[in-house]
């Protein structure tokens, strides 16, 4: 896919999937600085993957918008909204039927969806909502299997890293709700700008 068709769906999707959160809720605001930040190394991952000469696929681009829209919401409102990883699975599955790669969308989606259910089990919800789940299949029917895998641990090396200090100085406690999307996001980010 060309630079400029990678970034015009990236911005067609980001548009869509941002009105369709809002009319979840009106507190879902792309401008915060957190969502400005994602949306931003978005583009920049787009644009360093051209540069590598990596070629970000056609289902790419939607999961980047996904995962920036859905950290703006579970910040906002500690929900990750049905509409808007419905809306990117139906967009990835079309860009699937047309590159004929229906498999590798599928076996990223029940990886990736698995080994979040499989946490989100152990830890009764507590840990990992459902939420985190469907974004992780996502994820997963975005980036293809291995990628978004790899896109899952360093969400969580990353929410290691921000979570860790904020335990050791006692700002915060292990029972405190914790935003994963914006962790997923990042992740996500980094491995499509890496190409893994």
């Amino acid at each position: 896919m060309s630079l400029a068709f990678t970034l015009a769906s990236f911005n067609l999707s980001l548009l869509v999937l941002a009105g369709i959160a809002r009319m979840r809720s009106a507190d879902v605001a792309l401008g915060r600085p957190s969502a400005v930040i994602l949306t931003a190394s978005a583009v920049v991952a787009i644009i360093w993957a051209d540069h590598r000469g990596v070629t970000i696929s056609i289902t790419a681009a939607p999961t980047l918008a996904c995962v920036v829209v859905c950290a703006a919401s579970d910040l906002a409102t500690g929900l990750i909204f049905d509409q808007v990883v419905a809306a990117t699975t139906i967009a990835i599955v079309l860009a699937a039927l047309v590159t004929r790669d229906v498999p590798s969308v599928a076996t990223g989606a029940g990886s990736c969806a698995g080994l979040m259910f499989v946490l989100h089990s152990l830890t009764k919800g507590r840990g990992i909502g459902l939420g985190d789940v469907k974004l992780s299949a996502v994820i997963g029917a975005g980036l293809g299997g291995v990628a978004a895998v790899g896109a899952l641990g360093a969400a969580f090396v990353a929410g290691a890293l921000f979570v860790i200090p904020l335990l050791m100085a006692k700002r915060a406690r292990c029972d405190d709700r914790l935003a994963f999307a914006p962790f997923l996001a990042a992740g996500t980010i980094a491995c499509a700008a890496l190409g893994s």
